[in-house]
């Protein structure tokens, strides 16, 4: 029986797709776990892209705040137009930076620290 709340649930499963990719370098993983872990991290930009994008709307503009959440909003559309490259090594580092962007939206949108 899991006593978690979704929110929990949410943030066990991001902190654990974020901590696959910063390590992906490391532990450079398989093709087929490679490709699962870049469509993760790509489904988590999904739900936290439009969280942070609300909030910018509703931030005075040219506010640090609003600044912040432009600029990640930004990088992170950058990242998710590059594929993942067929090279290992390339692969792991984009899987880094999707991991880093991600983190970055995750922080703006509540979620984590």
């Amino acid at each position: 029986m899991n006593t978690q709340t979704p929110q929990a649930e949410t943030r066990v499963r991001r902190a654990a797709l974020l901590q696959a990719a910063f390590s992906a370098i490391r532990d450079r993983p398989e093709t087929a776990t490679r490709d699962e872990l870049n469509l993760a991290l790509r489904a988590e930009f999904r739900v936290l892209l439009p969280i942070v994008q609300t909030q910018m709307e509703a931030i005075t503009p040219r506010t640090r705040d609003w600044y912040a959440r432009d600029m990640a909003i930004h990088a992170a559309n950058e990242e998710l137009a590059r594929g993942l490259s067929p090279s290992p090594l390339a692969a792991y580092l984009t899987l880094a930076e999707l991991g880093r962007r991600l983190h970055v939206l995750d922080v703006l949108a509540g979620g984590g620290s």
